[in-house]
């Protein structure tokens, strides 16, 4: 990755909440119009890459019977288990070596794919391919500003869903921007989607 998990976990120890997901309206529209873009269904198994202090999550729970969210900051995953989730649990660990087992019907990556360098991108989006339900859906998303990432959002979410369109070609894609994000969603949205 660009920054380690000691770089991160800094931030963390330093303010409860670095880019202020708690209070800011416009993290909270982000998520609200993220997930919009998800099938209206409830998913069993969700994967949250990158779950910071859980304020995502819980919007994210509320959809899934179970959510399992990852971020390898310590002190975000503390903060995370701190609100107590429902059918919530978060673990620390860094993709791709700690990816969970299992098939998830919902796998989510927002604002996370950026920070790992190209050819681990490529792993990862493996990971996320083989480990995606068949029925399954994939949200990305992330911030279109400057960053001191290798990658960008557009590309990372390029690489990602070519990756999953090639393995699913049944699947379509649905997209929200604003002016400094981008958000789309890879899922069978049924017979009424628009597609892309």
């Amino acid at each position: 990755m660009t920054r380690d998990a000691a770089s991160f976990d800094r931030l963390y120890r330093e303010s409860a909440d670095p880019w202020d997901y708690e209070t800011s309206a416009y993290e909270a529209e982000k998520y609200a119009r993220c997930l919009a873009l998800l099938p209206p269904r409830r998913f069993a198994r969700a994967l949250e890459v990158g779950c910071s202090i859980g304020v995502m999550s819980e919007s994210i729970a509320r959809r899934c019977d179970s959510l399992l969210g990852l971020d390898f900051a310590p002190t975000a995953v503390e903060r995370a288990r701190a609100r107590r989730i429902p059918g919530a649990r978060f673990k620390v660990a860094a993709v791709p070596d700690a990816w969970p087992e299992g098939q998830w019907d919902l796998i989510v990556l927002s604002e996370v794919l950026y920070y790992l360098s190209p050819d681990t991108l490529d792993v990862v989006i493996r990971q996320v391919v083989d480990s995606l339900a068949p029925d399954g859906a994939c949200l990305i998303a992330g911030y279109l500003g400057p960053t001191e990432t290798t990658l960008s959002a557009p590309e990372v979410e390029s690489r990602l869903l070519a990756a999953l369109s090639a393995a699913r070609p049944e699947h379509d894609i649905r997209r929200d921007a604003d002016t400094t994000w981008i958000a789309a969603v890879f899922a069978c949205h049924g017979p009424q989607s628009s597609g892309a």
